[in-house]
């Protein structure tokens, strides 16, 4: 079958489980489109059979072509399933390519859904674009908005309210005039304009983006002049159409000023580059006025060519002002608000606004009083600050901008981020936050990072959980001293808080972190997860708790059987088995794996075997990796430990804890094959281990008679490995000793190691 036929069959099954609402299946549809589909290259990028039979639908829907519709029924439907794309997977880059395609017509949408008051849509199209601006939004698609707030579909079709009250695209009929009066245009301009703020605002920005979208706010106001670039004229666009804009432009300067006045004012760079040059061109054509007014008040041939253009020059001096008058307003709320100098780096473009300033705050009959106070008012200011005077009375020095303000705005926005509900948000935040902690920034507070981390390995979505399962031991590598002892006191779980999943995540973090650290994992830290991953594989746990959880979870299950059983009677039609000869044997098999699992977690008041398996794992990790640094009394309760569990821990639901404990010993073995010196391993004058009286010919007969006793084949197999590994590393010992490599005096028989060294010994009983 061919991938376009398979997925023509499969693509109305995923679509409608996306379409369901009232299950997970929308959860997992959208999954497997996501993940599975959209996001490979050969079926899923534009053109492919994937790309086509998922994603162009919606696109088609949302921007139809010509003479094409869209109820509101299939606009419900498609906003749906987009949502449901967005949100439930974290591939930033799908989310890029669903939905700038459609970026406009989204806008749009909510702009059109907000001023009809139509709350869940609204809601549902501004939690789109939210996501998309934080995971994957750029500079220019953050421009692109703001240069069409007023964007209200192109000029074939256009938003409207359809006959059930929902929203609908339908053809734009040309030559319609429209019957707003100025009054309900300014307040459709304010919506439009607040729900663009409102929209930055909850994407968290970085500065340098806010920086990016008000400079060009400003710039859409202020003109082309202030490029350098003659104006140009559309002959499309009417003259209202060009008002409205303007208009728009001025209030989304404003009102950005109002909302993100710190982030602006940090950086003036953006501003004064775009005020300059609009300055000094006025400057220049007001100084060239003047020179041909003073040339016409001297009677000369020259002067009478002057005089016909008069009239035309006075309008064009008199329109260009408001361009340099919006400039200055604006440079005045900017120095007003800013608590920072500027400077070196702008000393050229502060020196050319500055005699700009000079020259405009004298006083010209040509020009406008308020024009010259404003230059007064802004150059005074601007004096202030070149002068290292700060305004603000909570900031009595000047200072430079903190080098750290970027790590700082970035660190914020990954917490942000992370108690964001959306899952591609979350794993943004994640990203950006791995990131700081991969740079070693000094901004992150180490303790509450590492808190926030444990609670998200609870987070159901795979792909947040893993992500955090890297950032923590990341963070770990970076401040093992603290994030391990954190880790261990959680991973042990002293007062039953967390659950199983949670702490074997926490264990697969501390096994990846050992292995980081090397030769690093020494000293006491070494000998405090060895103890403590000891304590959780023997029998000490006592969880009296979780004891009482399992006994209310057993009353019920046997409450719901008893009821089921009550209402099935004597009823004996149905045997079971519908036909199927072979069913006992399954049933036989789902038994055993079910009562497997069960034995796992029913063990009273000890640990679960699961944990106490990953502990055994962590502790063979850590020997394996330095097991002069893990020291030779924790090695020796170690082998004591998993000896006991092999002659005590019987029957198959505890094969996995007798599989990780074949796996310490086998762990020991090679540490100590590693070392081709036994006597310079690090922290070892001699290097032996002991079973707690037991020689090592003793522990191999041991490990023999479970080989041949235990019905697990992987224990067999282990056991066989660990035997020969044993005996082949005992006779190179006793080689390096006979020709004077090693030590004279390493002990393979260590009885007196357990008398001399005052080691803790596992407390391991048999119980009937």
């Amino acid at each position: 079958m061919t991938p376009e036929a398979y997925f023509s069959t499969l693509s109305p099954q995923l679509l409608e489980m996306l379409d369901d609402q009232s299950s997970d299946n929308r959860r997992i549809a959208s999954y497997i489109i996501g993940n599975g589909i959209l996001s490979k290259r050969a079926i899923g990028s534009p053109g492919t059979i994937g790309w086509n039979l998922f994603a162009k639908p919606i696109h088609d829907s949302m921007n139809p072509q010509e003479q094409q519709v869209t109820t509101g029924l299939e606009l419900k439907v498609t906003l749906d399933r987009l949502s449901a794309l967005v949100q439930y997977h974290a591939n930033p880059g799908l989310t890029k390519r669903l939905v700038v395609p459609i970026l406009l017509p989204l806008w749009g949408l909510l702009c059109f859904a907000a001023q009809n008051h139509k709350s869940t849509l609204t809601e549902q199209v501004h939690q789109i674009l939210v996501i998309y601006m934080k995971v994957s939004v750029s500079n220019a698609q953050l421009v692109l908005l703001g240069e069409n707030v007023l964007w209200d579909g192109p000029a074939h079709w256009l938003f409207r309210q359809s006959v059930d009250g929902g929203i609908e695209i339908a053809e734009r009929r040309m030559g319609a005039s429209s019957s707003q009066d100025m009054l309900a245009l300014n307040d459709m301009i304010d919506n439009r304009v607040e729900q663009y703020v409102m929209l930055l605002n909850a994407a968290v920005l970085t500065i340098d983006q806010i920086g990016e979208v008000f400079t060009q706010a400003c710039q859409r106001w202020l003109g082309d002049r202030s490029r350098g670039a003659p104006e140009s004229f559309d002959p499309d666009r009417s003259q209202m159409k060009s008002s409205m804009e303007t208009l728009a432009s001025v209030k989304l300067t404003h009102r950005l000023l109002e909302v993100f006045r710190d982030e602006i004012t940090s950086s003036f760079e953006g501003i004064l580059k775009l005020v300059e040059p609009l300055l000094a061109a006025f400057v220049v054509e007001h100084k060239q006025s003047v020179e041909r007014l003073g040339r016409r008040s001297n009677p000369s041939l020259a002067a009478l060519a002057d005089i016909a253009s008069r009239d035309e020059e006075t309008v064009g001096e008199l329109e260009s002002e408001g361009p340099v008058s919006a400039a200055l307003s604006l440079l005045s709320a900017l120095l007003t608000t800013s608590t920072e100098t500027i400077v070196d780096a702008h000393s050229d473009v502060v020196a050319s606004i500055q005699m700009s300033l000079e020259y405009l705050a004298r006083p010209h009959t040509s020009l406008d009083t308020s024009l010259t106070d404003t230059a007064s008012n802004v150059l005074l200011l601007l004096r202030l600050q070149c002068g290292g005077l700060d305004v603000s009375p909570q900031n009595p020095s000047s200072k430079k901008t903190d080098p750290r303000a970027d790590e700082n705005h970035r660190y914020r926005t990954a917490l942000q981020n992370l108690s964001d509900e959306s899952t591609p948000v979350r794993g943004q935040g994640l990203l950006g936050l791995t990131k700081l902690i991969s740079e070693a920034s000094p901004v992150i507070d180490v303790p509450s990072t590492a808190i926030l981390l444990i609670s998200l390995l609870q987070d159901e979505d795979e792909y947040i959980y893993l992500s955090a399962i890297k950032a923590l031991g990341q963070l770990a590598t970076n401040h093992p001293k603290t994030i391990i002892s954190m880790l261990v006191e959680k991973y042990t779980d002293v007062e039953e808080e967390s659950t199983l999943d949670v702490r074997l995540h926490l264990g697969q973090v501390l096994d990846n972190t050992i292995k980081q650290l090397n030769q690093c994992f020494i000293g006491e830290l070494a000998s405090m997860v060895g103890q403590n991953m000891i304590a959780v594989a023997s029998r000490r746990g006592n969880k009296p708790k979780t004891l009482k959880k399992r006994e209310r979870e057993k009353r019920k299950a046997a409450k719901v059987m008893k009821e089921v059983a009550e209402a099935w009677g004597n009823d004996e039609t149905d045997d079971g088995n519908n036909g199927i000869e072979d069913r006992d044997d399954v049933d036989e098999l789902n038994d055993a794996i079910a009562k497997t699992v069960e034995g796992w977690a029913d063990t009273g008041r000890e640990e679960d075997v699961r944990i106490r398996s990953s502990a055994l794992s962590i502790l063979g990790t850590a020997i394996e990796t330095n097991i002069g640094g893990i020291g030779i009394s924790v090695t020796s309760t170690a082998i004591d430990c998993v000896i006991a569990i092999l002659k005590l821990e019987k029957g198959p639901e505890k094969a996995i804890l007798r599989r990780s404990a074949v796996l310490v010993i086998m762990s020991i073995t090679r540490a100590l094959d590693a070392a081709k010196e036994p006597s310079q391993i690090v922290g070892f004058a001699k290097l032996g281990f002991g079973f707690a009286g037991e020689s090592l010919a003793e522990v191999i007969t041991v490990l023999k008679y479970v080989g041949f006793t235990d019905e697990d084949s992987l224990i067999q197999d282990y056991i066989r490995d660990v035997i020969e590994s044993l005996e082949a590393w005992q006779q190179k010992s006793i080689l390096a000793v006979s020709e004077g490599r090693g030590s004279g005096d390493i002990k393979l028989n260590l009885h007196d190691l357990s008398k001399t060294a005052q080691r803790p010994q596992a407390k391991i009983v048999e119980v009937d």
